[in-house]
């Protein structure tokens, strides 16, 4: 992995990052008494299913495409909703296998966060 500005991880990562903290922020602003987890769940799974949806758009040209490794880990890291809705509807990693025996235990770890937060973490679900 290269340290170059160009590095596929580092640029679509940062994107990724800043793209979900922009939309959390702005639903925490337009709708000040949900829970910022529940904004956080909301932005990230926008911007999985946008990467996906990007990805499959750059795929058939020669434009730098999403790692794997991002589209995963924003699966992971909460986007799970985000990334199974838009596998089938842009018909995109649902052939590849060797994404889908990574894909689905990610789903699972976001799930687990989701369950653990809501019901152990979280102080205005008690």
């Amino acid at each position: 992995m290269s340290s170059s500005p160009y590095n596929p991880y580092r640029r679509f990562g940062l994107l990724a990052l800043f793209a979900t903290l922009l939309i959390a922020f702005g639903l925490m602003l337009l709708f000040p008494v949900w829970d910022r987890f529940f904004n956080y769940l909301i932005a990230v799974n926008v911007v999985t299913f946008a990467a996906f949806g990007y990805d499959k758009l750059v795929a058939p040209t020669q434009s730098i495409r999403v790692p794997e490794t991002i589209l995963l880990a924003l699966t992971a890291l909460g986007g799970g909703v985000g990334g199974i809705i838009a596998r089938p509807l842009f018909r995109h990693k649902t052939q590849k296998m060797s994404f889908r025996l990574v894909f689905w235990p990610c789903v699972l770890v976001s799930t687990a966060l989701i369950v653990v937060y809501y019901l152990w973490l979280c102080p205005e679900c008690r």
